[in-house]
């Protein structure tokens, strides 16, 4: 499905696209895109038991990994998220369904941690900073890890922005005219899609593989971290050819798992 109409307002910063479309972002299983291709991924990477390990999860939203990972057993949990109207809409999740989930809203390149967790968690918060915050934000997880802990993160695929510029389900991002090297640190407007048809309005500030390598390295992290690029697969796709077929066998996702 090509989408004619024109992308979201580009003016709108992270807090606004966020504030803007949280009720939208809710769910209590899996509808949108990364939902099938990123989140289990994460989830297998954290273990299925979790056996009352501590998690800081920056970057939460409204809470989806946060209530799948505590359902997994995880202990102390602390969800952090720039929209406030994200973290109200966790809250209220976690009012009508008490998991022991602990939401603030803060800014994660601002952030200091108050203990020490066992893991930390970053589902697609990384496309929203540039190198600089990027470096600034893996240091303070360094910092807030146990010796031991583990840093999972997922991110776009650095080159999947550039291997199609037409605006179509079930994502997109808006980069046209840009270069894969030069452009680093400048940011993609985007779209991805929910099963239900819903659009939800995302953001990229491209950055190459190499910076990711980097700014763990200049964190303080010193193991090679492990790596798995994600995709629609033909499992995948057959939940639902029509959504999915589109993207099947394209570098979608990153998966980054590294040890302090």
């Amino acid at each position: 499905m090509v989408v004619k109409n024109s992308m979201p307002n580009e003016d709108l910063d992270t807090r606004q696209v966020y504030d803007k479309n949280s009720d939208l972002w809710l769910r209590l299983s899996p509808s949108s895109l990364s939902d099938y291709t990123a989140r289990p991924f994460v989830f297998d990477a954290c273990g299925n038991n979790l056996d009352g390990k501590s998690v800081l999860d920056i970057g939460c939203g409204e809470g989806y990994c946060a209530r799948e990972l505590k359902n997994r057993g995880a202990g102390d949990y602390l969800g952090i998220d720039l929209s406030s109207n994200m973290i109200e809409v966790a809250r209220l999740q976690e009012q009508q369904k008490p998991l022991g989930i602990n939401y603030r809203q803060s800014n994660v390149v601002d952030f200091s941690a108050e203990q020490n967790y066992d893991i930390c968690i970053a589902v697609f918060l990384f496309n929203y900073l540039n190198e600089s915050d990027m470096t600034k934000t893996m240091s303070m997880v360094y910092r807030s890890l146990n010796i031991g802990g583990e840093f999972i993160f997922t991110i776009p695929h650095p080159f999947f922005p550039f291997m199609d510029h037409t605006h179509k389900a079930p994502f997109y991002f808006s980069s046209e005219g840009r270069n894969y090297f030069h452009d680093v640190n400048q940011q993609f407007q985007g779209e991805i899609w929910k099963r239900d048809g819903a659009r939800l309005h995302v953001q990229c500030v491209h950055k190459t593989l190499q910076s990711y390598f980097t700014s763990l390295a200049e964190a303080g992290f010193s193991s090679m971290p492990v790596i798995k690029e994600l995709t629609v697969t033909p499992e995948i796709s057959q939940i639902d050819p029509d959504f999915f077929s589109p993207l099947l066998n394209q570098p979608l996702h990153i998966l980054f798992k590294i040890t302090k």
